[in-house]
């Protein structure tokens, strides 16, 4: 008899046993995230899933890495087919069609009914807005534009650190000067030798991606701007737009110190991978840039751009991170997407140098900042907190892709223009001037932010 009660006990219990693990199983959830970046990033945004995973044993984190040049197409691929990820990173001029749809959460609802945070919590323009009351996504992460320096290379050629304070900036004409020592020929000459040969230069002082993040920072820091300041217009036939665009032109074409798009093509090279292989000295770049020069051999630092004549201006970008509202799980995405941008939970992505936070405090709270930004415990440069971390201390834009409606369309026309000028086959004025009927046609105004 107790054999048989005990047999039968034993069988209850598996039975439970196995009703519990197909029960617990049933419960798994998996989330969907999709995002772009570099080899870098997609590692960073791994480890950070798998973190988020340890912690919350009942989620599973499927990460969706698509390269920078395919993200569009792919994405609207999974829209249009109904597969959309639960969460997703968006290109601003991707978010405002769909979040036309209504495709997105509102987060400031999730924000109402979570203790933890309040909008106030986050740093300025952090949350896209759609209409009053309604955000349809949050800022991925807070990044801007800056300079970067192979420091080796200028102890090389005996030129000082460039300064990263943006109250000791270098004027454009001293910036000049320094890109000319930095700019070397196949003989050893700089570009203010009497016997520089422009045709056989080893050595470039400065390089630019030519997007509107980058020349856009100029011209910003020029005093210029793309649209009106109502964003009516097109505005980019102002003479400080036009100066600036200019001024980098003839980096390129007067004084030979950057290279063409033809020549920056040829080379098969990113702009840091110049800046390692001592083929450019200077470039100009996001902070994002941090992580993937950190994880490199190269002995560098950032600096600020140098004054060209106006109010010091810092260049900041928002790209939407965002939860699409075909998710099954809202709740679960809501808690993954705070946990990214929380840098307490996911502090390898600000202290490896791909994201600086959106979160006030800790630009505020000295032992905060010190975690993901201090040049003795992090991946971050000791000029890092003059010519990034302060920059509220200054005027602060967002570039144009971030905060224009279709910019992309608006681009197209803008940077086809802009080839002419940085091949040296039109002036500044003249190409910005042709494009303004057919650029003004499309402007539709400024993406809300809050």
């Amino acid at each position: 008899m107790k054999f048989t009660r005990m047999l039968s006990f034993l069988l209850v219990l598996c039975l439970f046993t196995g009703l519990a693990s197909a029960v617990a199983e049933e419960e798994k959830i998996t989330l969907r995230y999709a995002y772009w970046g570099s080899t870098y990033e997609n590692e960073a945004m791994q480890s950070i899933a798998a973190k988020y995973e340890e912690e919350n044993p009942n989620i599973d984190i499927e990460c969706i890495y698509i390269p920078n040049s395919d993200y569009t197409t792919k994405m609207t691929a999974m829209i249009a087919s109904g597969d959309e990820p639960d969460i997703a990173n968006l290109f601003p001029s991707d978010f405002i069609g769909w979040a036309e749809q209504g495709r997105f959460v509102n987060l400031y609802e999730m924000l109402e009914n979570d203790e933890r945070y309040s909008v106030d919590d986050f740093i300025p323009n952090c949350f896209f807005e759609t209409a009053d009351g309604v955000a349809g996504g949050r800022s991925i992460a807070n990044e801007l534009i800056q300079l970067y320096y192979n420091v080796d290379l200028f102890n090389e050629l005996g030129v000082d650190p460039l300064p990263a304070n943006p109250d000791e900036a270098l004027t454009w004409d001293e910036f000049v000067d320094v890109l000319c020592r930095l700019t070397v020929d196949a003989n050893g000459n700089n570009a203010l030798s009497e016997d520089f040969d422009p045709n056989q230069i080893v050595t470039y002082g400065f390089d630019f991606a030519k997007n509107n993040m980058t020349w856009g920072s100029f011209v910003y820091q020029n005093g210029g701007s793309i649209l009106t300041e109502d964003g009516s217009a097109y505005n980019m036939t102002d003479p400080k737009t036009v100066d600036a665009i200019q001024k980098l032109s003839d980096l390129i074409n007067v004084y030979h110190v950057t290279p063409d798009p033809l020549t920056s093509s040829t080379s098969n090279m990113s702009v840091t991978a110049a800046l390692q292989s001592k083929q450019v000295a200077v470039i100009c770049d996001g902070t994002w840039t941090n992580l993937d020069l950190s994880s490199i051999d190269i002995n560098y630092d950032v600096a600020c751009l140098p004054d060209m004549g106006s109010e010091h201006c810092f260049e900041t970008t928002a790209s939407a991170c965002v939860i699409f509202n075909s998710t099954e799980h809202p709740q679960e995405a809501w808690d993954f997407m705070m946990y990214l941008c929380d840098p307490a939970n996911a502090l390898d992505l600000y202290s490896s140098g791909l994201w600086m936070p959106i979160m006030q405090a800790w630009y505020d709270d000295a032992e905060l900042l010190a975690k993901w930004a201090d040049p003795e415990t992090t991946s971050h440069t000791a000029g890092f907190h003059d010519s990034a971390v302060n920059y509220t201390a200054y005027n602060y834009r967002l570039a144009p892709e971030s905060c224009v409606v279709d910019w992309a369309k608006l681009d197209a026309i803008i940077e086809s223009a802009l080839d002419s000028v940085w091949l040296g086959e039109a002036t500044a004025e003249d190409a910005l001037t042709e494009i303004a009927t057919p650029v003004n046609a499309l402007v539709k105004g400024f993406i809300t932010f809050k």
